[in-house]
């Protein structure tokens, strides 16, 4: 009986083995260097000690939803409210707060009539409510066409998310109701939000590299001898004088996805297609800084910029700062090392507890070195 219990005590250890996953040192640090890179792009362009309130209605920062100060008792829409990142550390900390990555032309909600119960600690001047932002059900922490959060518990899938550029809802690749396309894409716009705006229908969206190099020679040389024509049809797709929409429109209700990071460009910006665009209130498609893929430039070259002034700020203190400096890192780093590389030779995974373990463990050693230290 007891062989047995150890037969299957072994079989679990193995099972459990086989479910654990392993970091090298290696491992570690890139994954530290990823993270840190897109915690620039997204925060790198937000100030985290001022509110962005004064500076109005801003095209594009990093967003957060409190769902600890709002009511219980008010609807989804009146639970909705976006606050800035500088507001999440001295308004939130320790709140339930939802990343809603970024959003455009948003104020800061903080401590207005959506937030009753408390106030803005930076800045308290603020307008009862901002009329000119826009929410969705990503501030009650609900995404895609399943309505359900991001992370979710409950789903066993694991499967990417891609946020639509009108909406700016996100959704799992497996809810668009489309196959995904095999190469990079620079914009998705979902499906609801082409029946919202079918003047869309009349621009070519994605286009696979894999179609085209499946054409043959022969193919192509047909296309040539075509071109004449083509040209011909094209310049009859133009519904009048001084339009470039296309007059060809696609049957597809589908989500679409465009490769060309310019596709925007291609719009037609005749006085009836601004107009039409005023109507159905996306101007932004326009606006040349609206694109996330800018605004996360900026947020990694800001991140360059403190990282630069941080190094002018070191190499003009002292010799004997600077020197405790690199060796108060250099302890840091070879600490660190030394302590990651047992997980890796013993390829156990790092949790948060140990990470926590190592750097209260260093507090306590400069402690003791400081207390034992006298000056005579």
């Amino acid at each position: 009986m007891s062989e047995n219990n150890e037969v299957e005590n072994e079989q679990e250890q193995n099972m459990d083995d086989s479910d654990v996953v392993t970091l090298t040192l290696n491992d570690v640090l890139e994954l530290e260097e990823e993270i840190f890179q897109e915690s620039a792009a997204i925060l790198g362009a937000s100030s985290d000690k001022v509110c962005s309130y004064p500076d109005g209605y801003i095209k594009r920062q990093a967003l957060y939803s409190c769902l600890t100060c709002i009511p219980e008792s008010k609807t989804d829409m009146e639970k909705s409210a976006g606050v800035c990142l500088a507001c999440t550390y001295h308004c939130h900390e320790g709140h339930d707060l939802v990343e809603l990555y970024t959003k455009r032309n948003f104020r800061c909600d903080c401590g207005n009539s959506k937030f009753p119960n408390g106030k803005c600690n930076l800045y308290e001047d603020k307008n009862e409510i901002n009329d000119m932002n826009l929410y969705n059900q990503n501030f009650t922490g609900v995404y895609c066409t399943c309505h359900k959060p991001y992370p979710d518990p409950e789903d066993t899938i694991s499967d990417e998310m891609i946020q639509c550029v009108v909406c700016e809802d996100w959704f799992h690749t497996r809810h668009l109701g489309v196959e995904m396309p095999k190469d990079n894409f620079s914009e998705m716009i979902c499906e609801s939000c082409i029946k919202d705006h079918e003047f869309l229908l009349h621009y070519e969206e994605f286009v696979c590299d894999t179609e085209k190099d499946t054409k043959t020679d022969e193919t192509k040389d047909v296309e040539v001898e075509k071109v004449p024509e083509t040209a011909e049809k094209e310049s009859e797709e133009t519904p009048y004088p001084g339009c470039k929409k296309p007059k060809t429109k696609s049957d597809k209700l589908t989500t679409k996805f465009w490769k060309d990071i310019n596709w925007r460009k291609e719009l037609c910006t005749c006085d009836d297609c601004l107009k039409m665009y005023e109507d159905e209130e996306i101007t932004f498609l326009l606006d040349n800084e609206d694109p996330v893929h800018l605004y996360e430039e900026r947020g990694k070259a800001k991140a360059k910029e403190v990282e630069a002034e941080s190094d002018k700020t070191l190499n003009s203190l002292p010799r004997v700062a600077v020197m405790e400096c690199i060796a108060g890192y250099k302890d840091l780093k070879d600490n660190l090392a030394a302590y990651l590389k047992k997980f890796a030779e013993n390829k156990t995974v790092v949790r948060e507890e140990d990470i926590k373990e190592f750097f209260e463990g260093m507090k306590a050693n400069k402690k003791a070195r400081t207390e034992s230290y006298s000056c005579r």
